[in-house]
């Protein structure tokens, strides 16, 4: 089999909404159109815009599955890029963290460049959280020129525009030797009071305005300190911070999370930074937060009433942004909504953003995109278009049907039969490939890890499961050879692995004996560190505390597991999510064995993390698609200068907005794709 003989209409599910897609006109454009207009409200005019709230999140509501809730989030992303900080968020899987859950999604978007239309990405940009902090610093400094509060020298006229019009620019990312970044860097202590006077002028009241000032100045001013960024990153998700790291974010103890902090101590604490970051937001771009797959919110009564909780929460108390949620109409009227709270339902605007079908002339139109994507010469298209075949499907220009569904007619008419439902090994591996391509993806998501070892894990021979609330533990496994306690823990505090290595090496002694399980991801630092407690800690590693150190391959093959059950949770695929489950059992089954077993070897320190511009392989298979434009990824493999493998190319595919992948069982097709 070649590339050509794919058939065009075999992908129907969006799973990157924020990837390029061709775009039917007039299809839901009103639900587009409100959307726009409430994030005008947010966006209109210049920074700083203190104080602006929308009074309601909004539901976009697909009658069945298959109306075009991606597609439609896919288009509200294109069309305010480059105006708004976007954050993507699946389903929660911890009631009792969800802000913590909240501000991780954030962060983990904020420390990524902003995705331009086109190009490769370059993590060697300035991230978003880079753009906020210049962006919030140039305008307070230049509120306090216009003022004349603070600022004891001379500037020419235009300082103030400049410095608003163009802040990275301005600031030169606090490089050593700029001018205004070299004097920001000197005068800094001296600044910050009158920093926290300009942001009462302006109403923007912090719960704590000294430790954001500290945190982003050390993080925008430190561009290629990799580590003060983290500790960055760790403070606004509530990680607690040792005594070395804040002091070199010039904080007082104070200011830093307690190492012992509660889970319910720093899902409050993560909740004050979500209200501040929607004020700081307005000194830069609003936040658009989009809420995708609740369904699976419908399978938990707990979740679902979390969920409205936190939905209302934003509506409430962060200002500058807008929060969309998606949803299929019959899960939500009847299991998810009936569990949410009263108070909080009504902080979604009514009506619902519903979704309409495809009419005769716009089904027209997604067949000549998707024919001519794959390059099919315009006699096909035609051919393909078959007046009495649009008819029957069509009797009147004005019915409508779900663009999934049409895309299965569309499917079986290519095949000339019809299409057999692909089987769930092959929609896994899909995932499986998908995932590896999304360097987004690549990092520590706990609430899929959770969702794992506490849902997908049930219903094991010889294993009960239950969900704990601990410190440092969320789930534990009872099974007859030992427990299995496990946490997920994003910091590197010693003194909290301290503790978890205690309590670990004391539950051990137990019978059954016990031992912990805790995960860890490439751009997380190795375990331990330079502690004093190292030598002990390897110790409890070798008997007690499991520390499982995944690979990029690893979260792919882990995190395709949650995807796949999101899909049957939404009605996107023809299994359901009973099914899923069995299937997952024994596809992971190597992964239970291991998570259940003993400690066994130490897992070897995880690989330096790569260039984060990517690899000279990115830019390699970039140029060979967008050169050939359409062709597997076998093919690709024979043109590269030096050996890779099918993984490797598709990791390398992850920092190219334009490459979109097709996944079929004998073979993956890359496709260079510009609108």
């Amino acid at each position: 089999m070649n590339a050509n003989e794919i058939n065009p209409f075999a992908d129907q599910i969006i799973n990157e909404p924020q990837r390029l897609e061709a775009v039917v006109d007039g299809l839901n454009d009103r639900p587009l159109e409100i959307l726009l207009a409430e994030f005008a409200r947010l966006a209109d005019g210049p920074a700083p815009r203190c104080k602006r709230r929308l009074p309601y999140a909004h539901l976009v509501s697909s009658p069945q599955p298959g109306y075009g809730k991606s597609h439609l989030i896919g288009r509200l992303y294109r069309e305010i890029r480059g105006r708004a900080i976007f954050v993507y968020i699946l389903a929660i899987q911890n009631p009792a963290t969800v802000f913590q859950s909240l501000m991780q999604a954030i962060v983990r978007e904020l420390h990524f460049p902003p995705r331009s239309a086109t190009g490769p990405l370059d993590r060697e940009q300035s991230t978003q959280l880079d753009l906020l902090a210049h962006h919030v610093f140039a305008h307070l400094l230049a509120d306090l020129i216009e003022n004349r509060v603070g600022i004891e020298i001379d500037t020419p006229p235009d300082t103030t525009a400049k410095l608003r019009g163009d802040p990275l620019l301005a600031f030169n990312r606090g490089t050593e030797g700029d001018l205004w970044a070299d004097w920001m860097r000197q005068h800094f202590e001296k600044l910050l009071p009158y920093f926290e006077e300009a942001f009462e002028t302006r109403g923007v009241v912090l719960h704590s305005p000294r430790g954001w000032l500290r945190a982003l100045f050390h993080y925008a001013w430190s561009p290629f300190d990799a580590a003060k960024r983290r500790y960055v990153r760790d403070w606004i998700t509530a990680q607690p911070l040792d005594p070395e790291e804040y002091s070199r974010l010039e904080m007082r103890a104070a200011d830093a999370p307690d190492s012992e902090i509660s889970a319910h101590a720093a899902n409050e604490l993560c909740r004050q930074r979500l209200a501040d970051l929607g004020q700081l937001a307005g000194y830069f771009r609003p936040l658009v937060f989009c809420f995708d797959q609740t369904e699976i919110y419908a399978h938990q009564t707990e979740l679902a009433k979390s969920f409205g909780m936190a939905v209302a929460a934003l509506v409430n108390e962060v200002e500058n942004h807008l929060t969309v949620v998606t949803s299929n109409q019959e899960p939500w009227v009847a299991r998810i909504q009936p569990n949410i709270e009263d108070a909080d339902a009504d902080r979604i605007s009514r009506p619902f953003l519903t979704l309409e079908g495809l009419t005769r002339d716009q089904g027209r139109e997604l067949v000549r995109l998707r024919l001519e994507a794959w390059r099919k010469p315009p006699a096909a298209v035609a051919s393909f278009l078959d007046k009495a075949w649009i008819a029957e499907l069509f009797p009147e220009a004005s019915n409508q049907m779900g663009a999934r569904h049409f895309l299965q007619k569309c499917k079986e008419r290519w095949a000339r039969k019809p299409a057999p439902s692909a089987p769930l090994s092959e929609l896994y591996q899909q995932h499986r490939d998908r995932l590896l391509a999304e360097p987004k993806r690549h990092l520590f998501e706990p609430d899929i890890l959770q969702w794992l070892v506490e849902e997908a894990a049930r219903g094991l021979p010889d294993l009960e499961v239950s969900r704990v609330e601990h410190t440092y533990f969320r789930v534990k496994w009872q099974t007859p050879e030992r427990i299995c306690f496990f946490g997920f823990e994003a910091g590197t505090h010693w003194k909290r692995w301290q503790t978890i290595m205690k309590v670990s090496q004391n539950a051990a002694l137990a019978t059954p004996p016990v031992k912990s399980v805790f995960f860890r991801t490439p751009e997380q630092p190795a375990l331990p560190g330079a502690w004093k407690i190292a030598g002990q800690f390897r110790l409890a590693q070798a008997s007690c505390l499991h520390i499982i150190v995944l690979e990029v391959e690893d979260i792919a093959a882990l995190y395709a597991a949650k995807e796949l059950f999101a899909d049957a949770a939404q009605q996107n695929i023809s299994f359901s999510t009973t099914q899923v489950m069995i299937f997952l059992r024994e596809q992971l089954a190597p992964w239970w064995e291991r998570l259940r077993g003993p400690v066994g070897e130490l897992s070897p320190p995880p690989p330096e993390p790569p260039p984060l511009t990517g690899s000279p392989l990115s830019g390699e298979v970039r140029e060979i698609v967008r050169r050939e434009r359409f062709l597997s990824i076998d093919e690709v493999i024979l043109k590269l200068s030096t050996p890779a493998s099918k993984d490797d190319v598709l990791k390398a595919c992850g920092y190219s907005v334009e490459i979109r992948i097709h996944s079929h069982p004998n073979m993956i097709v890359l496709q260079w794709q510009t609108s």
